[in-house]
């Protein structure tokens, strides 16, 4: 999780995508659902999260699956992307990287304009609370998101301005914006910040955000490469 905290200190624009086992099966099968239910994959899904998956850029993070717990979306993942200098897991800032991410997100981005962008079921003034400096919000229903691509595409960009941060908390779909975006505007920095702030956001606790209080870890599989 280093290189993120040290481009966000340092002013360093950059794109972080996490294709995980949702979007890998996504990748491979169209008319699925993943994101815990939440996300039909159709044919125009599945082909904009290839092209994604496979995009190469200075300073464009691509998190992929973990090798031990799926390990078959692994190798397709490594296969499709080849060698590339940005390759990250899929779950940098969470699982055993959880709380340090939450304690340490908030004043790491103290000051700096955020636009967040994610589902109608999220409170936001939670985040504010915790010291985001939000400038724009952009929510829309949660389920099947991508059905709100072409607008949040063609509509959100007239917030941007240089330096930015966007975070985005939109399951599959986030993964294409954060890289369309970044490509598109590479003085801006585009987080697919994906179920991180759930908590706060939503008070629903995944087994990532269990645990760390009772015992210091999270209650998720054990695994020494991902968790």
């Amino acid at each position: 999780m280093d290189w993120f905290f040290d481009n966000i200190e340092k002013d360093i624009p950059f794109g972080y995508a996490r294709f995980n086992d949702g979007e890998m099966i996504g990748i491979g099968e169209s008319n699925t659902f993943v994101a815990r239910g939440d996300q039909y994959v159709t044919e125009g899904l599945s082909s904009a999260l290839k092209k994604s998956i496979m995009h190469k850029q200075d300073n464009y993070f691509i998190g992929i699956p973990c090798s031990l717990c799926y390990g078959y979306h692994n190798k397709v993942a490594n296969q499709i992307i080849g060698e590339y200098k940005y390759l990250t897991s899929a779950v940098a800032t969470t699982n055993r990287n959880w709380k340090d991410f939450i304690e340490k997100f908030p004043s790491t981005v103290k000051g700096k304009d955020i636009i967040w962008i994610g589902g109608k079921d999220q409170k936001v003034e939670a985040l504010k609370e915790m010291g985001l400096n939000i400038v724009k919000t952009v929510l829309v229903p949660q389920v099947n998101s991508w059905e709100f691509y072409e607008q949040i595409k063609q509509k959100v960009p007239a917030y941007f301005k240089e330096g930015q941060i966007v975070c985005i908390s939109l399951g599959p779909t986030a993964r294409v914006l954060v890289q369309e975006w970044f490509e598109e505007y590479p003085d801006m920095t585009f987080i697919d910040i994906g179920s991180n702030m759930d908590p706060f956001t939503r008070g629903v606790r995944h087994k990532c955000h269990i645990g760390w209080e009772e015992t210091g870890f999270n209650v998720a599989n054990p695994c020494k490469e991902c968790n």
